[in-house]
């Protein structure tokens, strides 16, 4: 379900993390699928669509965890839905990020995890944030951009991607 044609970059990324976000995350990296998936969503314009929510220091990609059983492109098209409103084709794997999670405590690894952004078309309006994701207040904002914005989440490891 997660293996990746051997022709899509990929990327080391290292997380360091309070020991209370790795707790948080334990769980889905330990025992669940260590796998995350999202959309480079563009419209026929060429826009492409970002979110922002609580937990991000800028714009970023819709997308989220993979659920056990679930293959990542699906996820990617559900979590698409969920954060944008939008219902898009998702295609090719554009890039791989191997996330190391370390203490910010004292630099040891915790676990490990792979993030993939998916190419993916969309067109239509996005809904009021209120509208939008699974949680009350889950996502801040979302909206079609020109171009891509300076504050984007992950920005080094994604934006020559995108």
């Amino acid at each position: 379900m997660d293996r990746f044609p051997p022709e899509v970059p990929r990327e080391p990324q290292t997380l360091r993390l309070p020991e209370s976000k790795l707790h948080d995350l334990r769980e889905w990296a330990l025992e669940g699928t260590a796998l995350a998936a999202a959309t480079r969503v563009l419209d026929p314009d060429g826009r492409i669509a970002l979110v922002r929510n609580a937990w991000t220091d800028g714009w970023f990609l819709p997308g989220g965890s993979v659920e056990p059983g679930e293959p990542p492109a699906a996820a990617a098209r559900r979590e698409l839905r969920e954060e944008t409103g939008l219902e898009g084709t998702v295609g090719s794997p554009l890039v791989v990020l191997d996330q190391r999670y370390v203490s910010a405590d004292d630099g040891r690894e915790r676990f490990s995890a792979r993030f993939v952004v998916y190419s993916a078309r969309a067109s239509g309006e996005i809904p009021d944030p209120s509208e939008l994701g699974v949680a009350e207040d889950e996502i801040e904002a979302a909206r079609w951009f020109e171009s891509l914005p300076e504050a984007l989440h992950d920005d080094e490891y994604l934006r020559e991607y995108l």
